[in-house]
């Protein structure tokens, strides 16, 4: 669903970096009601309308990453507690991924290559970049958590940004890393060691109080969904670490595989398509970026061999992986110089 639950404090935070709420609403022409309202809900696209408002009003290049830095314990949120109470920084944002789906169409994705865990966002409602703030904020809140959890300095190994060269100097000094610039996606990514770093935080008490209670909400948030869309995006969570079977799916849902079938016929459609389906728009997504090989891509779909994704990316586009990727290629160069 393209919805986006505005944290009440998140409007209410944008005075104290000196600038007007009811300025920013009206840049990006949203209802001024959202003022009032202690849970809004707004689409994407005015998620993003409102943080491109943010960067028009704004002259602080660092705006992003003080507001994705400054969290009052007042305002810790359940997913964030969620995430301060894991056992380790890899277990705490994987929470935050987990639980940001019951009020946010954003999708974290978190993948481990080369030695380094990435994380990255995509918004199933929209394929308009990222408004940089909004960016910034999100990358820098990750850092953070990580550093609250742990008690330590936890900094990435490098950041990625797919917008051109600004300000160069003061990311590296906040992220004390490596930023690229005009990358190929925007991704964080920290060290095998970084990400299993215990959490002086943790708290299984706590997590045993709001587990159960998140997890309620999150079924409740998806069964506003299509059956299908939800397996679909189940799927999709899980394929960047194994080949997920119809009864890790069911179980998933607390349904057995058999009604998981009969529903899904009902919907006319079923498990493998829904799989082909998840497996085919993942590619596509990764092989917009070059820096992935075939084999790379091959084992982030949950396949053994690399023939195996050769042979399946055929049947569903007509050309070879690797034709497919030239073809975009080559319309991104055409597109980009007109």
């Amino acid at each position: 669903m393209d919805r986006i639950r505005i944290p009440y404090q998140a409007i209410a935070q944008i005075e104290t970096f000196g600038i007007s709420r009811l300025a920013v609403l009206q840049q990006a022409r949203l209802p001024i009601s959202l003022l009032q309202d202690p849970r809004p809900v707004i689409s994407t696209s005015q998620w993003f309308a409102l943080w491109r408002a943010l960067e028009e009003l704004n002259n602080d290049p660092a705006l992003g990453l003080k507001m994705g830095s400054v969290v009052p314990a007042d305002h810790y949120d359940p997913v964030f507690i969620a995430g301060l109470c894991a056992a380790s920084f890899r277990e705490a944002i994987n929470n935050v991924a987990r639980y940001k789906q019951q009020f946010c169409s954003e999708d974290l994705r978190i993948f481990e290559r080369d030695g380094l865990w990435h994380i990255d966002v995509e918004w199933a409602a929209s394929q308009e970049p990222t408004p940089a703030l909004l960016l910034d904020g999100m990358f820098a809140s990750y850092m953070i958590l990580g550093q609250r959890g742990s008690g330590q300095a936890l900094f990435p190994e490098q950041v990625r940004f797919v917008r051109k060269a600004e300000h160069r100097a003061l990311f590296e000094t906040f992220f004390h890393c490596p930023v690229e610039f005009e990358a190929e996606t925007n991704v964080i990514s920290f060290s095998r060691q970084t990400m299993e770093t215990p959490f002086l935080t943790f708290n299984p008490d706590m997590l045993a109080l709001l587990i159960p209670q998140l997890e309620t909400q999150l079924k409740g948030a998806l069964a506003q969904q299509t059956l299908s869309s939800q397996v679909k995006a189940l799927l999709q969570t899980r394929l960047p670490r194994k080949q997920p079977m119809m009864q890790d799916i069911a179980r998933e849902l607390n349904i057995s595989p058999r009604t998981l079938q009969r529903q899904l016929a009902k919907e006319r459609t079923g498990f493998q398509q829904l799989l082909d389906s998840a497996r085919n728009e993942m590619a596509q997504s990764y092989l917009q970026t070059q820096s992935l090989d075939l084999s790379e891509i091959a084992y982030l779909l949950g396949y053994e061999e690399a023939s195996s994704f050769h042979r399946a990316f055929y049947q569903w586009e007509g050309i070879s992986p690797g034709q497919w990727r030239t073809s975009h290629l080559n319309h991104m160069v055409k597109t980009s110089g007109q």
